[in-house]
């Protein structure tokens, strides 16, 4: 007969609290591992390292062995970056070490993955969240609180002192993990990443997906496990964000692994790499640099000998042990051959077509899109501005420039602001007549429909180009075979992108605006993006926290900042010019004026955007019900434009408000009690619950042509006409 599982509160409830044996029960288990081994030896484990020799994978469904006879070993305190090809198995080995499933994987090793966040952790503020990850910690002060409870009540006068003893036991434990200054801690790490004081009482769930991805991280930093699983660390964040998770990487006390496209981040973090390849994991005592050069000489090197092998058995009986090494070898090389030509292929730009020159300027010299004395706000009656001093900036057929800049100071909205997405308050925004424009942008792959497949989405796309051309196309950014003809909601976001890249690079533009590109790429396709862009002749804008790609595709570098637009020559000079007040934040000492902006988490507005009475600095900013109110001077000018309570009905289109103040096309899918509506924002896919101060009125976009159209453009390939 199986014996009854106690569930954590019958554990917590039959405790006997004045022996230690009995509360450390209620301890996670590798607490429990780590207290009997040190009971048993009297010694602390020291060396938490793995080493599993004979390890196979399969898939969850057991159909697929991904990993075959090899050995899994981590070592103690080691920066570890783990690499491989899409679907050998680099998340779901990171899934099964963090739920246990992994026979032989000791016990005793706290283990932690960070990864986005599920529903049930969306309900409290950004900083009880962080403050309450610690499983331990919860259980410590859960703990301490009955145990101070036991000592006050009078019935337990005999077990006074095993009880005393047990308090100063679960105190001192608190302050081993740093329990008591939890709080200041999670302020400090959230500070650097965007959330000020009011940023860090919004409810996570008022979050977008990138935010979270933030909470997430700080979670992980707070928790400080043994060993650390990373997957896509960097997807969402922007520059300031990577450079914190670096130096929190660099200086983690513990062991760690991670996946990243981010090459930057895996030079300067890692001093070893496991590569996933043939089933095997590889290992390579070496930095993410050596390690590139050492594989890449590996595999010239195999290639070359089994080319010398096949030349050397052209006949040879297949039936024979030779002739199945042959076929074995024929194999790897026919796949390492046709990576290097998809690779060399993917993401190329036909020739464009030539630019109108009635002036007969060189023709680096003609200008696409020039900005000038510009001012834009989402709504000027708040008195907020984006860009409130007046701004400059003019688009060549040289161009070739890197975006940065914090969330929040105006990337995204300059992006819009050049491509007549936005109207611009005051200033003007010329496009050329006749040029062409590419756009890929964040979130550039809700435009496919899931249900379609590669083929059919370029098909409807360009309908008069002949079903071969288009597959041959799909084939350069290796959307291949049968992937062609695969609904795309069976595709990875990598595998996504490239067919939106595939629509971008049909037609060759004379601007390609690339807007955080590498979310969800993996290394090869991003080494592929940037070869693609250096063979690209256009003008190119490029707003990414991937400092490798910006380093090899730039010549000049605009950081956006509030307060400040400045060009840059190198890389360098752009990074101390607009992220020099990291230290500083993270610290919580006063920050000078450039560097507390419109933060993502949200609260301050930089002096340099406002106008009238916040210049002298009279502003103050509140939250209530999710909306935010600007008091300038005077009264308070609250940032819903609706001026009386509208009703909506299930399914209708509406314009929703988001966290940063501004609208965005939602559709109702509930009608919740107390005049309260359930929303999914359209274009993004999150969902919240809002009042209907908080909506306004769908009003469709006024004709087809964009303002680009207008002005004699043609239309913009990757951007709908609004």
């Amino acid at each position: 007969m199986s014996q009854k599982v106690l569930t954590p509160q019958e554990i917590f409830d039959t405790t006997e609290w004045h022996n230690k044996d009995s509360i450390v029960k209620n301890f996670p288990v590798y607490f429990q591992e780590q207290y009997a081994y040190k009971k048993s030896t009297g010694k602390d484990i020291l060396n938490k390292s793995v080493k599993i020799e004979n390890y196979t994978m399969k898939t969850p469904f057991g159909d697929q062995e991904l990993l075959k006879g090899t050995d899994l070993i981590l070592e103690n305190n080691k920066r570890q970056g783990l690499v491989g090809a899409n679907c050998t198995g680099k998340t779901l080995l990171f899934e099964y070490m963090s739920q246990g499933k992994i026979k032989d994987f000791p016990k005793y090793i706290h283990v932690h993955h960070c990864r986005e966040l599920e529903p049930h952790e969306l309900g409290d503020t950004v900083l009880n969240t962080v403050v309450n990850s610690h499983p331990f910690r919860q259980i410590l002060i859960k703990s301490e609180s009955k145990l101070n409870e036991l000592l006050e009540n009078p019935d337990n006068a005999d077990k006074k002192d095993s009880l005393k003893d047990s308090l100063i036991w679960i105190q001192q434990l608190m302050r081993q993990i740093r329990g008591y200054d939890a709080e200041e801690r999670a302020q400090k790490m959230l500070r650097v990443l965007g959330f000020d004081e009011i940023g860090q009482k919004k409810l996570v769930s008022a979050l977008s997906g990138g935010l979270r991805m933030r909470v997430a991280l700080c979670m992980a930093f707070f928790i400080e496990a043994d060993l650390l699983l990373l997957d896509e660390p960097t997807n969402h964040l922007d520059f300031p964000s990577v450079l914190w998770l670096e130096n929190r990487l660099r200086g983690y006390k513990s062991a760690f692994l991670m996946v990243s496209h981010d090459r930057e981040l895996l030079n300067n973090v890692c001093t070893a790499v496991l590569l996933l390849e043939d089933k095997q994991i590889k290992y390579y005592l070496m930095g993410f640099k050596e390690f590139e050069k050492k594989k890449a000489a590996e595999d010239k090197k195999k290639f070359d000998e089994i080319e010398k092998f096949l030349q050397k058995n052209v006949n040879v009986d297949p039936s024979t042990m030779l002739g199945k090494q042959k076929h074995e070898k024929k194999l790897w090389s026919d796949s390492y051959y046709q990576k290097q030509v998809a690779l060399a292929g993917k993401f190329t730009f036909p020739a464009a077509t030539p630019l109108d020159n009635p002036e007969g300027l060189p023709t680096d010299q003609i200008s696409l899109i020039n900005l000038q004395n510009l001012r834009f706000s989402y709504d000027v009656s708040t008195g907020h501005f984006i860009f409130n001093d007046p701004i400059a900036f003019n688009v060549t057929a040289s161009t070739r420039c890197g975006v940065m800049g914090p969330n929040g100071a105006g990337k995204s909205t300059l992006l819009k602001l050049l491509t007549h997405k936005l109207t611009p308050t005051d200033g003007t925004v010329v496009h050329h007549p006749n040029f062409t424009l590419a756009y890929f942008g964040q979130h550039s792959t809700a435009e496919l429909n899931l249900e379609h497949t590669p083929i059919e989405f370029m098909q409807s796309q360009f309908p008069n180009e002949t079903s071969g051309s288009l597959r041959q196309h799909l084939a350069k950014t290796s959307i291949v075979g049968t992937i062609a003809d695969t609904r795309m909601i069976r595709l990875s976001f990598s595998q996504r992108s490239c067919v939106v890249f595939a629509k971008l690079t049909y037609v060759c533009p004379h601007l390609l605006i690339l807007d955080e590109p590498t979310n969800f790429l993996d290394l090869e396709s991003v080494d592929s993006l940037i070869s693609a862009c250096n063979k690209y002749k256009g003008a190119l804008l490029l707003v990414s926290h991937n400092r490798d790609f910006l380093k090899k595709c730039a010549k000049q570098y605009l950081s956006v900042v509030p307060g400040s637009f400045k060009m840059y020559d190198n890389l360098k000079d752009a990074e101390n010019g607009t992220y020099s007040f990291i230290a500083e934040m993270e610290e919580g000492g006063k920050v000078g004026a450039d560097a507390l902006v419109n933060t993502p988490g949200g609260g301050s507005i930089h002096p340099s955007q406002k106008t009238g009475g916040a210049a002298s600095g009279t502003s103050t900013t509140t939250i209530e019900n999710g909306v935010k109110s600007i008091t300038i001077g005077g009264g308070p000018v609250n940032m819903t434009a609706a001026p009386k309570a509208l009703t909506f009905t299930k399914d209708e289109k509406v314009e929703a408000l988001w966290t940063d103040g501004k609208y965005y096309t939602g559709q109702v899918l509930k009608v919740e009690a107390g005049g309260k509506y359930t929303v999914k924002y359209l274009e993004y896919g999150n969902t919240a619950v809002l009042t209907a101060k908080q909506l306004k009125k769908y009003t469709a976009p006024a004709g087809k042509p964009a303002a680009a159209k207008a002005a004699g453009g043609k239309a913009a390939a990757g951007v709908k006409a609004k």
